[in-house]
Formats: C-alpha cells, sequence, structure tokens
C-alpha cells in the first residue's frame, strides 16, 4: 500500500510539472478590454529587400519547392499589445508559420488564431511563412492570407503571400505573354492568368525594372500588340530597345515587327516614384492579337519600402 501510495504522489507531482510547463510556455492573452487596435503588417520583399506595405509579395518555384517568406507585426500604438493573426490558404497552398523554429501553423490556422508576444509601442514581432508548392495540381498560382486582430476581434490589416510557378517557355499560341524581374523565373503565358511577379521592394530613387517578353510560339508569322494599365502610383516607363513606346503600350497601339514562329520581342517596363499615399506601384500587362482583343494578362508590382 505505501509503495502505491508513493507511485501515486510521483504521478501527480509529474503531471502537475508538465502542467506548469506548458503554462509556463503559452502566452497570457490580454483581457478583450486591454485589446490594441493600433497595429499593422508588413512584408519583406524578394531578395531580402526592405519591408514594405504594398497588400502582396510572390515569389516564384517549381513544383516541390517551398517559398519563403517574413513578415512584421509592427505595434502602432502608445502601450504594449498583443495581437491575433490568423491564416488562410487558397488555391492548394499549405502555409506553414514559424516564430524562428517554432511551428506556430496549426494555431494560426485554427479559429482562435495564434497571439503574438506582448510588444512595445513602436517595436515589432518577426514571423516567417514558408509555403510548399505542391506537385501535380492543376494550380499555378498558390497564396496564403494573412490576417491581423486585436485581441478583441478586431481587425487591423491583412497581406497576400503568393507562390507562382513559373510560365513554360516554349509557349502554345501567337501572342505569348511571359514578364519576369532580375535572376526570377518568368511567369505568364497561356494556362498561367494573371500571375503575379514582384520586385524587390524600391525606396527614393530607386526604380523597379521588369522585361515583358512577346513571343510567336505557334504561327508562321504575326505581329502581337502590347497594352498596360497602371494604378496610377507611380511613373511607368515602356521601351523596345532604346524606343521610348510608352504612350503606345498606354493605348494599345504598340505592335510588334512581324515575328516569325518561335520569334520574340522583349520590352522593358520600369517603374519608380511611387507616390506619397501609394504603397505599391501596380501595372498590368497584355498580349493582344495584333490590333484586336486583349489575349494574356500577368502583374507587375513595384511595391514602396514602408
Amino acid at each position: 500500500m505505501q509503495h502505491f501510495k508513493n507511485t501515486r504522489r510521483a504521478l501527480a507531482a509529474l503531471v502537475a510539472g508538465i502542467v506548469a510547463a506548458l503554462a509556463a510556455s503559452l502566452l497570457i492573452v490580454p483581457p478583450a478590454s486591454a485589446a490594441s487596435h493600433s497595429g499593422e503588417l508588413l512584408l519583406r520583399g524578394p531578395g531580402a529587400s526592405a519591408y514594405t506595405r504594398g497588400y502582396a509579395v510572390s515569389l516564384v518555384g517549381k513544383e516541390g519547392a517551398t517559398m519563403t517568406y517574413t513578415f512584421q507585426v509592427r505595434n502602432t500604438g502608445t502601450t504594449l499589445a498583443q495581437y491575433r493573426i490568423n491564416i488562410n490558404d487558397w488555391t492548394g497552398a499549405q502555409a506553414q508559420l514559424y516564430d524562428g523554429t517554432l511551428l506556430l501553423k496549426p494555431l494560426a490556422s485554427s479559429p482562435d488564431g495564434y497571439y503574438t508576444k506582448p510588444i512595445a509601442p513602436g517595436g515589432n514581432q518577426a514571423l516567417t511563412l514558408k509555403i510548399p508548392i505542391p506537385v501535380g495540381t492543376a494550380a499555378v498560382e498558390h497564396y496564403s492570407s494573412v490576417y491581423l486582430y486585436g485581441t478583441d476581434g478586431y481587425v487591423l490589416d491583412s497581406r497576400n503571400l503568393i507562390a507562382e510557378e513559373p510560365a513554360v517557355l516554349t509557349g502554345s499560341t501567337a501572342q505569348d505573354l511571359f514578364v519576369k524581374n532580375g535572376g526570377q523565373l518568368a511567369v505568364g503565358g497561356a494556362g498561367h492568368p494573371a500571375q503575379v511577379m514582384t520586385a524587390p521592394t524600391i525606396s527614393g530613387t530607386q526604380v523597379a525594372v521588369f522585361t515583358a517578353t512577346l513571343q510567336n510560339s505557334t504561327a508562321a508569322s504575326t505581329t502581337i500588340g502590347f497594352q498596360l494599365y497602371d494604378d496610377g502610383c507611380a511613373q511607368v516607363i515602356v521601351k523596345d530597345g532604346t524606343l521610348d513606346v510608352t504612350a503606345a503600350a498606354r493605348n494599345g497601339t504598340y505592335q510588334t515587327p512581324s515575328l516569325a514562329k518561335l520569334g520574340k520581342r522583349n520590352l522593358t517596363i520600369s517603374v519608380k516614384n511611387v507616390l506619397a499615399g501609394c504603397p505599391r506601384g501596380t501595372v498590368y500587362v497584355y498580349s493582344k492579337l495584333g490590333a484586336g482583343p486583349l489575349q494574356q494578362q500577368s502583374i507587375l508590382l513595384a511595391n514602396k519600402a514602408a
């Protein structure tokens, strides 16, 4: 009997120790009455460039690759505050949220979400989100939305992190459009509608430079039209070699010379001088059937540093 009592006391002590350890590892969530309504999300740009208030950052990777993003929860208030984060996955994404090496996704994707550490006024907590690109799915764009709330459920901010699969550069139409920035893999083309290409974050006089390739992949010969629209938040310049064709691109009258099968024409698109009050410059580019209707679309993002 004495042995049984000692065993029971030892087991009780062990359970108590486990409970204490778990309690110590969990953050204390402040009551709703103490919730802060001053906070924001900032995304780090491609290539470990500066953080931005732009609504999205995209990265390009092949099937089986894992794309890694960093974002900050920033306390814009005047008192110590905690926040709640929820992650919603779309189009096959299965994002994993980390604080350093600690996996937070089971919490972040639950109805209650993940509660940040207490953050001092003007301070931030940096978190990492990873999106594995699935193999063998029909989708070519996989993205996750990050939502920031006060601890009382008040909605504060949201951002999108996008994993794009690369273009198939052999093409499949006579009006193929592919876009890229720097050393990133190109996106676009038939079956890859409205893919997003994000340049490293810019500030001051810096310029985001994109290349748009118009390619005749199937016809014996053809001309390809090009048109763009933008959000009015930045200066956009389009060049064909050294020739400025911005006006023609804007009004939809630009056309390539006649291109033989597999022939292509590269246009350079520069985005700079993002206006005050705008977190980014967004450019929508299209290939056209000669002077006819719009065909393929891609989206160019030039985010401004926060």
